[in-house]
């Protein structure tokens, strides 16, 4: 795959150098401060401006400056996320979004839930998804179950497909780099008569390092990683008010893991294969002129993971293999009415149901283990509605309630309110917004099935629930919009969190708090030189031990200096501090709870247009080579060197 990564660079060189040339444009395509588009604050489009909740968009033109594969390292230059990884790419991650717990997020790609039915606690893990085909990421922070209902305790994620634009045409990129990293990217996107279509098909490979972290001993085999993705969307727009979609995203991906973390962890033959499927069919639809607008979708999502360890000259008499099959339907039914240009109404009913099984098997010297999972099921059906107000340009408030009502636990109800006040002399924004969220049990926690040392499902949990309240003020100077001030605060409690305990099995019982505060600011000089600052500072405690939440930074900062060198040359230079954080280490019995210290990241990016149809780009990462831990006893890369070439024909 290495040589044909080579040829395919090789090729894009030749093709495109030989390209008619356009005019070259002198519009920087790095991000500004200019009116935005969000869907996942209101469920309708809205400019973040309007909202009283804390929004923050990556878009398309920050990604293709960052070159990143992968999604979950652009996710790691966001206010108030922390990312953790157990290991190189393709290892398990989590997402915390402002101290909450990983599962508390609602991971969304076109508004379809991704978060893994099957898994213990019903999360998402974002180490699969590649960056191809996304138009842009928005992420909403605060409880939000009022719009999307359960899991959404700390915030949404919402990952959003490019459509296709204008004239046909054909992208082809390639990278290479440190670790024996290739990527090899293959898209088209246009328009024809009332079809536009979007298709990308990735694929990404590395022969890695060793997720079990090798300044330890017995930790020197690399666990490599590869992924297939591929990426669509379809919109048939058959008059003005009627339009179809279609979007579909898929991976295949094979990842090299270790037993543990710490001394010894290594296990050479240890593997994980994991499969999604991701889908969406909607109908949008305008009835009795533009005042009453209905969608229509059908969501479709499977999870397959087949974990497989079998016996190898370091383990001679141990090994396991476990199989997770998980599949998610959801059908919404959205009316937007339109009453008034100062009053939108949105309400609609949902209807979910999540399936999910699993069977594992283990031997070793003490003796074989089996557990089977049978398939059990779990839906739902939800009503919600929302009141958005426009008093142009003083005002905008949101007012959102639900009500669901499941079948394992009875109802749950919920609400959210965020006005916004701004002042046009002096362009202040005052932003306010508090709200409840809930997550209903998963099915491994209701329905696990016992073990010789006890219980494990419990089957009258009652769903986690959280209440969250933030306050905020943007203020912009040095017209016209050179520098944008933020400054926010936010408050979160958690109670009835489901926990494990060894005599009872998974019970509700557990209480924490998350409070903190950001600070943002932007900065535009002469158009060709751009300072982007994010700073979290993070308090987040578990009530029940009084200690801090696990593997949460206490202080998250990051700092990007974007240039523009020359008409055709951009770049970037991003600093990132990762303050203190606890965690557990597992080498230890009983396990003991450490320290991790903090460490800074210092990483430039570069691109180079040849000509209007061909990009050259570097990349390097890390580039004081820090030795760090995300987690206790795991490895994180080093010094890494990537060079990359894209073509458009």
């Amino acid at each position: 795959m290495k040589k044909k990564s080579i040829l395919v660079l090789l090729g894009l060189l030749v093709i495109s150098i030989f390209l008619p040339a356009q005019e070259e444009t002198t519009e920087q395509e790095t991000s500004k401060i200019h009116h935005q588009i969000t869907v996942t604050a209101t469920r309708i489009e809205t400019s973040p401006r309007e909202t009283g909740s804390s929004v923050t968009i990556i878009t398309k033109e920050e990604l293709a400056q960052t070159q990143e594969p992968l999604l979950l390292d652009a996710l790691k230059k966001v206010a108030g996320i922390s990312i953790i990884q157990a290991g190189p790419a393709g290892m398990a991650s989590s997402v915390f979004l402002r101290g909450a717990n990983s599962e508390h997020t609602l991971i969304m790609i076109d508004g379809v839930q991704v978060n893994d039915p099957i898994s213990p606690s019903r999360s998402a893990d974002l180490a699969h998804l590649q960056t191809s085909n996304i138009e842009r990421v928005e992420i909403l922070a605060g409880p939000q179950s009022p719009l999307y209902g359960s899991d959404a305790l700390g915030g949404v994620i919402n990952i959003i497909t490019s459509p296709g634009k204008g004239k046909p045409h054909l992208e082809i990129s390639g990278l290479l780099g440190s670790w024996m990293t290739s990527q090899v990217q293959v898209s088209t996107a246009g328009e024809w008569e009332k079809i536009a279509f979007s298709l990308s098909l990735t694929h990404f490979q590395n022969e890695g390092i060793s997720a079990a972290n090798s300044i330890y001993p017995g930790n020197s085999e690399k666990d490599g990683y590869r992924n297939l993705s591929f990426a669509g969307r379809t919109d048939l727009t058959l008059s003005p008010n009627n339009k179809f979609s279609f979007f579909l995203r898929a991976y295949n991906a094979r990842s090299d893991i270790d037993n543990f973390g710490g001394p010894y962890g290594d296990d050479p033959n240890n593997q994980q294969d994991s499969q999604s499927l991701i889908s969406r069919l909607s109908w949008r639809n305008f009835l009795f002129g533009p005042r009453w607008e209905q969608l229509l979708s059908i969501n479709f999502t499977h999870h397959r993971r087949e974990n497989k360890n079998s016996p190898d000259e370091f383990h001679p008499s141990e090994g396991d293999k476990g199989i997770y099959k998980s599949n998610f339907v959801h059908l919404d039914w959205q009316h937007n009415l339109y009453l008034h240009p100062n009053n939108t109404i949105t309400f609609g009913i949902d209807w979910k149901q999540e399936s999910g099984q699993s069977e594992y098997t283990s031997f070793n010297a003490w003796g074989n283990y089996n557990s089977f999972f049978p398939q059990e099921k779990a839906h739902s059906v939800g009503f919600y509605g929302q009141d958005f107000i426009r008093i142009e340009p003083y005002f905008f408030s949101q007012i959102g309630i639900r009500w669901d009502k499941y079948a394992h636990f009875g109802t749950a109800f919920t609400y959210r309110l965020s006005p916004t006040i701004i002042f046009p002399a002096t362009n202040t924004q005052l932003k306010l917004s508090l709200g409840s969220a809930f997550k209903a049990p998963s099915l491994y926690q209701l329905y696990a099935p016992g073990s010789i040392f006890g219980p494990i499902g419990n089957p009258h949990l009652q769903p986690e629930k959280s209440k969250g309240w933030e306050v905020g003020i943007q203020q912009t100077l040095m017209s016209p919009d050179k520098l944008q001030l933020n400054l926010g605060y936010f408050s979160q409690n958690f109670t009835n969190l489901i926990q494990f305990d060894y005599a009872q099995g998974y019970i509700n019982t557990g209480r924490a708090r998350s409070r903190g505060w950001e600070v943002s600011s932007q900065l535009n000089l002469k158009e060709t030189v751009q300072v982007h600052l994010h700073y979290t500072h993070l308090q987040s405690l578990d009530l029940q031990t009084n200690e801090p939440l696990l593997r949460r930074p206490q202080e998250l900062l990051n700092a990007r200096l974007l240039l523009q060198i020359k008409k055709n040359i951009h770049s970037i230079i991003t600093f990132t501090y990762y303050g203190q954080r606890e965690d557990l280490d597992y080498s230890t019995w009983p396990a003991s709870r450490v320290s991790l210290s903090p460490f800074k990241l210092l990483n430039f990016n570069t691109s180079y247009n040849l000509n209007p149809h061909l990009q050259l780009f570097l990349k390097i990462d890390n580039l004081l080579d820090e030795k760090f831990e995300l987690i206790k006893g795991y490895g994180a890369y080093g010094l890494s060197i990537y060079l990359g070439v894209k073509s458009t024909i």
